[in-house]
């Protein structure tokens, strides 16, 4: 019996030194692993870190050249249009007026050439009895000739006014035509004051790039709205725009190429990583929730391509990726023109390094937060 007792008490000393081992393994694999995350965690603050460098010294060349006056030319172009579109108003008016007046006149010459007819045939017709003249009016062959002067004037009006229609449906070609001009110049100013920005060695400028393409015409008015209220969000304004088939050019002012890539950058790593320190929450966009909302916008459309500076999202069938890009990334997005093409955006954003991709489809399908 004592010896029993004895091995008994080996045996549960053997066991508890064993799950004493068992922890103290099960502790340093648990901190080696914490180590781990930290190291991880270090190596994508000194990423970040130097890519900001990367990105503060690139604008920092910037800086040294500002295109002069592009801002005093966008608003006199603005002023321009703004007469012609007033003037092509008024001389649309001009053009409907007239038309009702010779609607009007069509039917005066259809119901005087009934009379004409009318007064062909009582001058076709012998009366075998004088007809006397009434008191106080003309003779019946006198008011036949009236009646005729007076339907050879209004086809002379009428000759007149088709002329006139004529003439002015040439100036309105020519108003439209000079308006088509100066929109096409405008948005030329305005791309080449922004590939301007993106060259090395000039100053920066508050004139950036956006542009929105959709290919559900249902939901193009929705994103649209979406996207412009992001814009607001992140301190730019509209100023112009050109549609060109399912793809909206918009020339966004306000904010730098630097501060936008940063804050946008910011976002996405407290998205995806769950980071909320003090350092990057200062740097996110000032309306972070309108980022957010047009993200999940985007998510809800079968196929778009949204981009506002530097930040380019891509949202096929089957996915939701972005890119913050730098300056020859968005140089080469504009020159292939892949801001048109949802699948073409798609890929080429997963070519970019790992620090300025990510993949937003697991984020944007969990339910909104409050």
């Amino acid at each position: 019996m004592t010896i029993a007792l004895v091995l008994l008490c080996v045996a549960v000393g053997a066991l508890e030194l064993y799950a004493g081992r068992q922890a103290k393994y099960q502790t340093e694999a648990f901190l080696n692993r914490v180590k781990e995350l930290h190291s991880l965690v270090r190596r994508q603050n000194q990423t970040l870190e130097s890519t900001g460098k990367q990105l503060s010294e690139e604008l920092g060349e910037v800086r040294q050249r500002l295109l002069p006056g592009l801002d005093l030319r966008v608003n006199q172009h603005g002023g321009r249009i703004d007469e012609l579109a007033a003037l092509l108003h008024r001389t649309e008016e001009y053009i409907r007026a007239q038309a009702i007046r010779l609607h009007e006149l069509e039917k005066q010459r259809d119901a005087l050439a009934e009379l004409r007819g009318r007064l062909a045939d009582m001058e076709n017709t012998s009366f075998p009895v004088a007809v006397p003249a009434i008191a106080g009016q003309a003779p019946p062959d006198t008011r036949v000739e009236a009646a005729l002067t007076r339907i050879a004037d209004l086809e002379h009006n009428r000759a007149q006014m088709l002329g006139l229609q004529r003439d002015l449906s040439l100036a309105l070609e020519e108003v439209e035509g000079v308006v088509a001009d100066l929109l096409h110049h405008t948005s030329g100013e305005l791309d080449r004051a922004i590939t301007a920005t993106l060259e090395p060695g000039t100053e920066p400028i508050t004139t950036v790039g956006g542009s929105l393409m959709c290919s559900d015409p249902a939901l193009r008015d929705v994103l649209a709205d979406v996207y412009e209220r992001c814009v607001e969000g992140s301190g730019l304004s509209v100023q112009f725009k050109t549609v060109e088939d399912r793809l909206t050019r918009y020339y966004l002012t306000g904010r730098v190429l630097e501060e936008l890539g940063g804050g946008y950058t910011a976002l996405l790593i407290s998205l995806t990583m769950d980071v909320g320190s003090p350092s990057l929450r200062r740097r996110l966009p000032s309306d972070e929730a309108s980022v957010k909302a047009m993200l999940r916008a985007l998510y809800e459309s079968a196929g778009a391509v949204a981009r506002i500076g530097p930040l380019v999202v891509g949202r096929t069938s089957d996915a939701l990726v972005c890119a913050v890009l730098t300056h020859a990334q968005s140089l080469e997005f504009d020159r292939h023109g892949l801001l048109a093409d949802p699948a073409q955006t798609a890929a080429r954003l997963r070519e970019l390094p790992v620090h300025q991709f990510w993949d937003l489809t697991a984020w944007a399908g969990r339910p909104a937060a409050g």
